[in-house]
């Protein structure tokens, strides 16, 4: 693959969105709740049951237990970063951001681009594992920060469809079935448009952001430590798997070192805000890990992928 060529024609183009995003919500006063409700209840859901429906159940499930495993253990250096650096950050909220990946509305518009339908099984899986741990654990810390009762932060993470969009794709792929080919023009335009509105709701994120109020140096140090423990967990259990169950090869392999720099989820501040929690601090952490990762991910998929 000339990634370096992947990355200009098809990458960096829906790089557009996020300029469109921005300036609509600066200019315009565009909101991402809309967006994020077709996104959340329509496209997502979709996308997920087609996906999930084509792939191999054993890779699914080694990969969705990975992501999960990588949030889970993502909490180890959020402790630390809470204990060690001068912090107001509420330190459920900081948990959280740590754990929980965009790879929805960042990580599988970049692998449309690089792979096209190709591995796109692979990055479902590894969203659901995301989903899973996310829209249960991660809104249950955020709840936390804001004293929410248990019984309706669950209330609300069975209001997820993705989850039961993935519920009901496993059950169709053990039972054989399969979509029409008719549809087949449909699933591609509901894949892309989801990529150019997940790109679209980063840059209405990122309006939120005052550059000249921030602290560079702190923001700097908690990014830091969160890119490259990522890196480093997600190593591990990259490792852990060859030794273990040898399912992923190649590229599949290289896909999941790449998700650790993915920028961490939107749906942190669409958490906060429903909360009325933190939602200055989750907008930051949230555009300003966007922005890492816009550089970021370029220069690992160079070196990933040559």
């Amino acid at each position: 693959m000339d990634v370096l060529k992947e990355l200009l024609t098809s990458v960096v183009p829906l790089y557009v969105f996020i300029l469109i995003g921005y300036g609509a919500s600066r200019w315009w006063g565009l909101k991402s709740q809309v967006i994020s409700k077709i996104l959340l209840y329509f496209l997502i859901p979709l996308v997920i049951f087609e996906n999930i429906l084509k792939a191999e159940l054993d890779q699914f499930l080694i990969v969705a237990a990975i992501i999960f495993l990588l949030a889970a253990l993502m909490n180890i250096p959020a402790q630390v970063a809470s204990k060690y650096l001068d912090t107001d950050l509420n330190k459920n909220i900081l948990r959280c951001s740590y754990s929980y990946f965009n790879v929805g509305w960042f990580g599988i518009p970049v692998v449309m681009a690089l792979f096209g339908e190709e591995q796109m099984p692979l990055i479902i899986s590894a969203y659901m594992g995301n989903v899973f741990y996310g829209d249960t654990i991660g809104y249950y810390l955020v709840s936390r920060s804001k004293d929410l009762p248990v019984s309706d932060s669950v209330k609300n993470v069975l209001k997820i469809p993705a989850i039961y969009a993935c519920v009901a794709a496993i059950v169709a792929n053990l039972l054989g079935l399969e979509l029409p080919d008719t549809l087949e023009p449909v699933m591609k335009g509901a894949s892309w448009t989801l990529s150019a509105l997940g790109m679209l709701i980063i840059g209405i994120t990122l309006t939120q952001v005052k550059l000249k109020e921030l602290d560079y140096a702190f923001f700097g140090k908690l990014m830091a430590l969160r890119y490259v423990a990522a890196a480093v967990l997600m190593g591990a259990l990259v490792l852990a798997e060859m030794g273990l169950f040898s399912q992923l090869e190649g590229d599949e392999q290289k896909l999941l070192l790449l998700i650790p720099t993915f920028p961490i989820a939107a749906n942190l501040v669409v958490f906060a805000s429903f909360l009325d929690v933190e939602t200055e601090n989750s907008s930051v952490i949230v555009a300003l890990s966007s922005l890492i990762s816009l550089v970021l991910v370029p220069v690992v998929c160079m070196l990933l992928f040559q």
